[in-house]
């Protein structure tokens, strides 16, 4: 169980695929990546087999040293039975037997879970989160994914749908969300919810800052515009920020008293901006949780970063070995 071997992932995204191979003690085997811009699964499958079989070959394996593979895929999909259904940003991609194909065309165990769960598997196996029994991982990025490690396993829940951190109700009476709910913290807090606010509001002022940082089209505006015009201390580009680190404090005390985590790891916004983004989020946290629950807890940046999409895949692979009992983490 404590024996070091290789396991391989794949992570499924809009635009593109990340394969990994990683060992068991987080070493990095072997990457590369696969686009995927509205292509079709009878293309891209076989390329993943392609792709995986060359980098376990290029890292002087055999595909019997593999003990397990692990994908990622967005939501909505069936991952009770392996089956990608209907994600959002793949439409081509309806109930596509994922897990079938690739266990059959490898010849080894294979584990199928959300996204964000795998980032936080990411990020507890290889990442921040190695060593602690209890730690929330958000994606903080286009949108807000989560998930939730609660004494030393991964939360599922009734509907395999648990760790939707995104989707808490921040402001019944608040901005709607694409989800179709009300005042989700994702609302607040999303990078394209942001970027919709923002084209909707400086659409008659081409000459602001924000639109200017877009290249002066109010369709490109997007969090770089934003963080931009924050640095240069424009009125309306703080007020924003404020807004959005007030919004994130909040979604941050709400999962501290309800989960009481030793950790709870950010992703791209907080890492991308750094002190910029966690100063004023870290003084206003004392607003909204218990000194308890503050104290026991520590916001900290991701620390696979960029790379989590090749490290994915295999924590999923892991995980699956995991609550098997055929692997302890260090």
């Amino acid at each position: 169980m404590k024996d070091n071997f290789p396991v391989l992932g794949f992570d499924i995204g809009g635009t593109k695929i990340g394969v990994g191979l990683v060992s068991s003690d987080g070493k990095l085997l072997g990457k590369d990546r696969i686009e995927n811009k509205h292509s079709y699964p009878d293309e891209i499958l076989p390329k993943m087999v392609e792709i995986g079989k060359r980098l376990v070959a290029d890292a002087g394996l055999n595909m019997d040293q593999i003990r397990a593979i692990g994908i990622a895929s967005p939501a909505p999909a069936d991952f009770l039975n392996g089956i990608i259904t209907c994600p959002t940003n793949q439409k081509h991609w309806i109930n596509v037997p994922i897990v079938e194909y690739i266990s059959e065309h490898f010849g080894v165990e294979t584990h199928f879970d959300n996204d964000a769960n795998a980032g936080m598997l990411a990020e507890w196996f290889f990442g921040a989160g190695r060593g602690f029994k209890d730690v929330i991982y958000l994606t903080m990025s286009t949108g807000i994914g989560g998930g939730v490690i609660a004494n030393g396993h991964l939360i599922k829940g009734a509907s395999l749908v648990a760790g939707e951190i995104g989707h808490m109700v921040l402001e019944p009476n608040g901005i709607k969300c694409n989800c179709g709910l009300t005042g989700c913290y994702e609302a607040y807090c999303g990078g394209l919810a942001i970027a919709q606010r923002m084209q909707k509001e400086l659409a008659d002022q081409p000459d602001h800052p924000i639109v200017q940082h877009a290249g002066g089209n109010i369709d490109d505006v997007d969090m770089i515009a934003l963080e931009k015009a924050v640095t240069e201390d424009n009125e309306y580009a703080m007020a924003l920020w404020s807004e959005t680190c007030e919004r994130n404090a909040q979604a941050y005390g709400m999962l501290m008293n309800i989960f009481n985590p030793e950790r709870i790891i950010l992703g791209t916004l907080a890492w991308a901006t750094g002190d910029m983004f966690m100063k004023p989020v870290e003084e206003q946290i004392p607003r909204f949780a218990w000194k308890q629950t503050r104290e026991a807890c520590t916001l900290v940046k991701s620390e696979l970063r960029r790379d989590i999409g090749y490290y994915a895949g295999p924590a999923i692979a892991l995980n699956g070995l995991y609550e098997k009992g055929e692997f302890e983490r260090p």
